[in-house]
């Protein structure tokens, strides 16, 4: 088993959730974390599946803001998005749900939590291999 393949499978398969994921998945990202790895590996094939509200593992809390909007928000100014409704509050889910901006920025935020929060997909990487090291 390599480290270094069974990483970039993961940031791969990562990438790719958040690309492919709904709103409603986004949202629940966005409020709660809750993203996990399934891995599977041998000599020559791994194969890396990103669940939503799997086995906590040190994937969990990416993308958690807990309600609050992606950082990138502050970028377009509160005309481009309209005034999101008070967080916390049932009608500021159906505003996100309704608005393809806010999921793009929350799409955004994602991808650049995988990309700066390589020590959580260390951690994931190590963890599942210490997992499997002890199995055999």
């Amino acid at each position: 088993m390599n480290k270094e393949i069974i990483l970039e499978s993961l940031t791969r398969a990562l990438e790719s959730w958040v690309r492919n994921a709904s709103a409603a998945q986004l949202w629940h990202v966005h409020q709660a974390g809750g993203l996990a790895a399934s891995i599977e590996a041998d000599d020559e094939v791994v194969q890396v599946r990103i669940v939503l509200g799997g086995a906590r593992d040190a994937l969990s809390d990416i993308g958690k803001t807990d309600g609050r909007l992606p950082v990138t928000e502050a970028f377009l100014g509160s005309s481009a998005w309209g005034a999101p409704p008070a967080q916390g509050s049932p009608e500021r889910e159906q505003w996100f749900l309704s608005s393809e901006l806010a999921q793009t920025h929350a799409r955004q935020y994602l991808m650049a939590e995988v990309g700066e929060r390589r020590d959580l997909l260390d951690r994931c990487v190590d963890d599942w291999i210490a997992r499997q090291r002890a199995a055999s």
